[in-house]
């Protein structure tokens, strides 16, 4: 079954369409998760990312662009999803490096972080 067969079917509740969904895609969800890794050089730094946690986003990323896909739009699921994937992981790195920056600029201060 394509992607946008197992799409059309989790949009109406399927669950199972949805978790083959994901298992179709996890290939390409490793993938950029591996690129973004490697290439923001998440394994010698301090912000406590790891490829799981990119995969973890990516996933998750895959499941919300399941209901927001227009399939009469003729793009195929994984093009319309593919950028929200990367968005999501490149949000977590930017999200924990400007919590590691702040925490960095504090401990410089000397000022306690403010925790929300």
């Amino acid at each position: 079954m394509t992607n946008e067969q197992l799409c059309a079917l989790a949009q109406k509740g399927d669950v199972q369409a949805q978790e083959q969904l994901v298992r179709n895609n996890l290939g390409y969800i490793r993938k950029t998760a591996n690129e973004l890794y490697i290439s923001s050089n998440l394994e010698n730094s301090e912000l406590g990312i790891d490829r799981d946690d990119l995969i973890q986003e990516g996933s998750i990323s895959l499941l919300r662009a399941i209901s927001l896909y227009a399939p009469d739009k003729k793009i195929k699921f994984l093009t319309y999803a593919g950028p929200a994937i990367r968005n999501a992981m490149m949000d977590l790195i930017s999200t924990a490096f400007s919590a590691f920056e702040q925490k960095m600029q504090s401990d410089k201060e000397g000022i306690p972080i403010k925790r929300i």
